[in-house]
């Protein structure tokens, strides 16, 4: 990976055992490295019990028993048998090529069945070419509109740093980033890889984690794509962080605490992966917006079929219409568990309202500049004046570990 260490090398020894973790140590059995050394097939064995992992497409698989990916796992197994030891193809913790695994829990299929549901959700915008789900800096098909079954480009983010983020909730989280160049920083649940990336961007060395393969990926895929390496990506439970302890100086999240299960006992343990006086910066809808859908109930119809009018429309595919196994399981403690252990440094709440009318006047109107001021304008107003109603929505937050 250039001037970055390898994903597991004694130069970056940072991954642990999620079974074993803070201890287990890994050690590697290359099979296959890139010409600048990134470890893309490999097998990993935990130092203390023994257990394998794989390495595949340059994804880290670390999760525990009961989240396995047991046919894949098979198959990585059957594929490089003549290269690896018995102790692992044969005779392997906590299985080898023919033994048998129990089926997971029901809670664990849960997990399972969310991280096969997101991949699949991201595989969809890939697939249609739309990167703004990958990338804050890139535009795309805007989502609500892909959701509606209109494949439109996103034109008006020529001017906008941050795609779809009102500006003022970009500048206060990304350029926030810059202060960590050269340390580490750990993106939970970093589905597509928006924030990790841009971490990485601006000098962080950046290890991104998710429950969802596929996901993950799709989010190394596009990094490498774009040119950045200063981020790996893990297959790995927010529950069971394969990581070092007290290692990272960040860490970022954008809409993946909520998914969590159990989210008051999941996050001590990541705030255990951090350093003295780090720091989060976390983007989260925290809360339904109740006046905002109301006030919006009757626009978005009305202003979807305009839309579908004026633009090539498409099939709404399945994965979009779903809500995810675990969706909003957390969103009640994600407040209370930032303020415990993190002191205030900046937040901000949001509704995006302006950023929504904004972009339906200008569709819906023929992408005419004074409309779409006009819908901006009346945006701002309606946004205002429902925050001092108490109505919120999305949640951004900077914050410093306390002592």
């Amino acid at each position: 990976m250039g001037a970055t260490p390898a994903l597991v090398s004694p130069e970056n020894p940072h991954l642990r055992c999620p079974e074993c973790a803070p201890l287990g140590a890994l050690s590697v059995h290359a099979l296959g490295t890139a010409p600048d050394g990134e470890l893309l097939a490999s097998a990993l064995t935990c130092d203390d019990c023994g257990r394998w992992y794989r390495i595949e497409d340059g994804i880290a698989d670390l999760v525990r028993d009961g989240l396995r990916e047991v046919e894949q796992d098979r198959a990585f197994l059957s594929a490089h048998r003549s290269h690896l030891p018995a102790s692992i193809h044969d005779t392997g913790i906590p299985f080898g090529l023919n033994d048998e695994m129990p089926p997971p829990t029901d809670a664990d299929q849960r997990i399972i069945a969310e991280g096969r549901h997101w991949g699949r959700f991201m595989r969809r915008f890939w697939d249609v070419g739309d990167r703004s789900i990958f990338d804050i800096r890139v535009k795309g098909t805007h989502p609500s509109f892909y959701v509606k079954g209109v494949l439109e480009p996103d034109d008006r983010d020529h001017d906008r740093a941050w795609g779809n983020f009102p500006a003022r909730t970009g500048e206060m989280l990304f350029l926030g980033m810059d202060r960590f160049a050269g340390k580490l920083g750990v993106d939970v649940g970093c589905g597509g890889g928006q924030f990790g990336l841009e971490a990485a961007r601006r000098g962080v060395r950046m290890f991104g984690f998710d429950p969802s393969f596929e996901e993950v990926w799709l989010a190394r895929r596009h990094a490498r794509e774009t040119g950045e390496s200063r981020i790996d990506y893990l297959r790995a439970e927010p529950a069971h962080p394969p990581f070092a302890p007290g290692i990272f100086a960040l860490l970022t999240a954008k809409d993946a605490l909520h998914h969590v299960p159990d989210l008051d006992s999941v996050f001590p343990r990541l705030i255990d992966l951090l350093e003295p006086g780090a720091y989060t910066i976390i983007h989260e809808h925290t809360d339904h917006a109740l006046l905002k859908t109301r006030l919006m109930a009757p626009v978005w119809p009305r202003a979807i079929r305009k839309v579908r009018s004026r633009y090539p429309t498409v099939e709404v595919p399945d994965e979009l219409l779903r809500d995810s196994a675990n969706e909003d399981v957390s969103a009640h403690l994600i407040r209370p568990l930032l303020a415990k252990h993190f002191e205030r440094v900046q937040s901000r709440e949001d509704l995006f309202l302006a950023a929504e009318i904004e972009v339906i006047a200008h569709y819906a109107y023929g992408k005419r500049r004074w409309v779409t001021a006009l819908g901006r304008a009346k945006g701002v107003v309606a946004e205002l004046t429902l925050l001092a109603l108490g109505d919120r929505q999305h949640f951004s937050f900077i914050g410093r570990l306390r002592p």
